[in-house]
Parts: structure tokens; sequence; C-alpha cells
């Protein structure tokens, strides 16, 4: 048996024990915190890539002309990881300028998709290519051969925009074709 003079400090060495155990966490982080604001940076896309080989035009009535463009899209970390991630995506389409000091001719084409919600991120994830994915279709008409520009630019919560372009040659049907090197 534990002589009386141990047991009293004892006792309170393992009450004041329990007692900071039992200190409640933070409720929430807010971003002006230095914890919050670090994780953000870690975490958060710091770069979106427009992927060339998988983006292209795309038939999307079934009459085999391209009558708009699906996007696939990476969004990548401070670590170039891909990512899942939630904002406005704003995509535009443009004829491509030759020969020109700008590039950027007659607007084909602007879409704009707000990935905020866990249905959303699921429409547009691509679990299995870890990409984002985005059949945007043409108001109207079909898309003509000729040169094209595509933009993508993602605005997240916080406020940065981050931007990718890609440029390509649309033949028959609206097929994207791509030359060596590319």
């Amino acid at each position: 048996e534990m002589k009386p003079a141990i047991r009293l400090p004892l006792g309170l060495l393992l009450a004041s024990l329990l007692l900071l155990g039992c200190e409640s966490p933070k409720a929430t982080l807010s971003a002006d915190q230095p914890e919050m604001a670090a994780f953000i940076n870690l975490m958060m896309p710091r770069k979106i890539e427009i992927q060339h080989y998988l983006t292209q035009p795309r038939s999307f009535d079934g009459s085999g002309n391209a009558n708009g463009i699906e996007i696939i899209l990476a969004a990548k970390d401070a670590f170039g990881d891909d990512v899942k991630c939630v904002g406005t995506f704003c995509f535009e389409l443009h004829t491509l300028r030759m020969a020109s000091g700008d590039k950027f001719g007659k607007r084909v084409g602007f879409w704009t998709v707000t990935v905020g919600s866990e249905d959303a991120v699921r429409t547009h994830w691509d679990r299995l290519a870890r990409f984002y994915k985005f059949k945007l279709e043409l108001d109207e008409g079909r898309l003509e051969p000729g040169g094209y520009i595509l933009t993508a630019q993602l605005t997240p919560p916080t406020g940065e925009r981050l931007f990718s372009e890609y440029s390509f040659q649309s033949g028959e049907g609206g097929a994207a074709e791509r030359k060596p090197g590319e």
C-alpha cells in the first residue's frame, strides 16, 4: 500500500495531466493563421495544365462532326502532383490568327464551370486518370477545320488565377491534328 504522503502528490500530478489532456482543440482554423496558410499553400493547386494529347474536338450530337471540345485538365499542387480542387473554371476557344502579333482571332466559344460541391467534383474528376474532364459543347454549329487556341483559367477560393493554353489544328470532321514533337 502507498503511503499517504506519496498518494496526495501523485494524485495531484495525475489530475493535472488529465486536465492538460482535456484541453479542447481549436474548433476551426482561419486562413490568417500560419498553420492554415501553410496547408493551403501546399495542398491547393499551384498550376493547371491542359493535357494536349487527350484534349480534342468531339461530336456530342452523334453527327460525326465536332460540335465541342472535351478538355482534359490537370491541377497540380506545390509538389507537382495531380490534385482535386474547387473553384471556377473558365474556358475560351478562339480561332488562331497566323502571322500576327495577336494570335487570338475570333472567339468561337466561352464556358464557365463552377466546381464547388462534392457532386461537381465527382462529375468532372476522373479517378483513374486523376484529371478533370470537361465536355464543352458549342452553342451553334460545328468546329470548322483550322487553327484554334484553347485557354483555361481556374480561380480557386484563394482568389489566385491559374492559366493554361493549348494551340491545335482541327481537320475535317473536327479531329485534332498534332504536329510531330507536340
